[in-house]
């Protein structure tokens, strides 16, 4: 897999994702049981296969990666 872009990742979160969960400040549901990127990643993947927007996994893993530095800074 490819080097995780951040810019892909935040427009794919603004075009899809923060329509449920806002964009200002991440507003999701059990924000605060996320204590790692495996988790988020598939809380991510979930929500793309739920929603069909037809992601491949390196959609996932930018999204992910903007996520973590825009919102959960969780290390790794």
């Amino acid at each position: 897999m490819a080097v995780p872009n951040i810019a892909d990742g935040k427009l794919l979160y603004e075009e899809s994702c923060a329509k449920c969960h806002g964009s200002d400040y991440y507003q999701g549901l059990s924000v605060d049981e996320i204590t790692n990127t495996v988790e988020l990643s598939h809380w991510v993947d979930t929500c793309s296969m739920h929603f069909n927007l037809g992601w491949n996994d390196q959609d996932i893993e930018d999204t992910v990666h903007y996520l973590n530095r825009e919102f959960f800074l969780i290390d790794e």
